[in-house]
């Protein structure tokens, strides 16, 4: 069918503005409380030092004010309860909306609408990814900072009236992230009420094991039983079964050898303040923030301070392991990329760095070091052959890096069963390599046990994986189970410290941390 045009296109073009602006006027919005014009808007922007995209906010906008007193107060109430996402009030100017939620029209109704636009953007920034860049900060970081411009956003949500719900929804969705602000709530109602006791063994005595007994025995009980690990009170100076048990899960949740024995490791963990457990879980919400974005449901997630990989299927926990990653000396970096082949039998080609740190002092201590370790130079580069001897072990699995790190099996896999993990030289070698191989290749026509007859020929075979599968380098030093149970890594590599202090207002210069960008075992 035919429609047929009448009228010329200014007309057409003026109804569509009676037209739209009615449907505004009808809306809980800003054109029905305006209280400033476009003239007066422009004046206030030329006179003051607003960023560009404020500015942008207001080309994209097209009138005057835009701010309702409905809208005002609810991002009020955002910024002022900013704390319950870790972030420090200073990072928003709330009071002074407070103080502005009902202003006169004319210019201080323009200049409030400008206070609450730049607070309105910096609050989705922050939101969306993170108040610091993490990238700049630690300068081994392959991660993608979330850049879009969220005015687009925030316009429609002003002119809708939902103003509210678009800020709610502006956080990370994450259960992970939901999971650490829930226990922030948790860790500070615990400070308020006191916190808990830190105590000391008696001098002369190096640990505390099961069935002995001690004079803090009450302090080590009330500690347990404030974060949850104790179920049942008790008495006495007894360290029972009960006890040795709540101990085991304290050592579990803080990455500890899970023996029992309260030695020098637990009873440091036991000791840190709850301020300090407090200031690690709002790190991580900042983390949490930055990465979100590059976050899919499907990924494998290697946390290295937990040394600890986990393949994660639309959101659930499909199988973990135990990884080994970079030592404090070699950190594994942080970066964001995807396995695209998993190649069986790789040869290693020896990196300079290790060749000279490690390989050259052995040589010179036993000349058929290189005949021994099946290694021999080719075209100028060290390289040792495939097979059980090869530090890559039998599988490796590719992925797109800056830093030239990547996971790969180990001729060495008894050093799973250490508690001191940050072993390598910056790649992340991985307890199941065999069964996260075969995860890998689902949907192709290699199973186990045709991956397995490869490993036996001993020929070197890539096999791309279809599609590739994201893979994420993450640095979670506090995270919360699916269960609730609450964890917390030692911050092997000092990220931390500068994330802290970067929060903290003083800024700091990058992290003096080697990058990894050649490793092997």
């Amino acid at each position: 069918m035919t429609v047929r045009k009448s009228g010329s296109r200014q007309t057409r073009h003026a109804l569509a503005v009676v037209l739209y602006a009615s449907a505004l006027a009808l809306l809980p919005g800003a054109v029905a409380e305006a209280r400033c014009s476009p003239e007066q808007m422009r004046a206030e922007l030329a006179q003051g030092t607003w960023s560009s995209g404020v500015a942008a906010f207001y080309d994209l906008w097209g009138g005057g004010c835009a701010w309702t007193d409905e809208a005002a107060t609810a991002l009020h109430a955002a910024l002022t309860h900013i704390d319950a996402h870790g972030l420090p009030p200073y990072l928003f100017r709330a009071d002074e909306i407070g103080r502005e939620l009902r202003p006169p029209p004319g210019a201080a109704a323009a200049n409030r609408d400008l206070l609450l636009t730049t607070e309105a953007l910096r609050y989705a920034n922050i939101m969306r990814g993170g108040h610091v860049d993490i990238a700049e900060l630690y300068g081994d970081v392959a991660i993608r900072r979330w850049s879009a411009d969220p005015a687009p956003e925030l316009a429609a949500a002003l002119r809708s009236g939902h103003l509210a719900h678009w800020l709610d929804n502006l956080p990370p969705a994450a259960p992970e992230y939901q999971r650490l602000k829930a226990a922030l709530a948790q860790y500070r109602e615990m400070e308020r009420r006191g916190g808990w006791p830190t105590f000391d063994l008696p001098p002369g005595k190096r640990s505390l094991k099961p069935d002995e007994t001690g004079a803090f025995m009450p302090k080590l009980r009330a500690r347990l039983q404030l974060a949850g690990d104790l179920q049942r009170a008790g008495e006495g100076d007894l360290y029972d079964a009960a006890m040795v048990e709540a101990v085991r899960r304290f050592q579990s949740r803080h990455g500890l050898a899970v023996d029992g024995v309260v030695g020098r490791d637990t009873l440091a963990a036991l000791n840190v303040p709850v301020a300090q457990r407090i200031a690690q879980i709002a790190l991580n919400m900042e983390r949490w923030r930055y990465m979100a974005p590059a976050m899919p449901p499907t990924r494998i997630e290697v946390n290295v301070p937990a040394a600890e990989a986990m393949v994660i299927a639309d959101g659930a926990t499909d199988f973990r392991m135990k990884t080994i990653v970079g030592r404090k000396s070699t950190p594994t970096p942080l970066l964001v990329s995807a396995i695209e082949r998993v190649v069986i039998n790789p040869p290693w080609v020896v990196p300079f760095s290790i060749y000279r740190r490690d390989i050259a002092p052995a040589i010179a201590r036993d000349p058929d070091y290189l005949q021994k370790h099946e290694m021999s130079w080719q075209d100028g580069q060290l390289v040792q052959q495939p097979g059980p001897e090869n530090a890559l072990g039998r599988l490796k699995f590719d992925l797109q890096s800056p830093f030239a790190v990547f996971l790969h099996d180990t001729n060495a896999p008894g050093l799973f069963a250490s508690d001191n993990r940050f072993r390598s030289s910056g790649c992340i070698r991985v307890e199941k390599p065999m069964e996260l191989a075969v995860y890998l290749l689902a949907s192709t026509d290699w199973s186990r046990e045709r991956i397995e007859d490869l490993i036996r020929a001993g020929a070197t075979v890539p096999l791309r994986v279809e599609p590739p599968l994201p893979v994420i380098l993450a640095y979670w030093t506090a995270f919360v189970e699916a269960d609730g149970l609450v964890q917390f890594r030692d911050d092997i590599y000092g990220r931390d410290h500068a994330l802290s202090a970067t929060l903290g207002g003083m800024t700091l210069p990058p992290l003096a941390i080697s990058e990894a960008r050649e490793c092997g075992s």
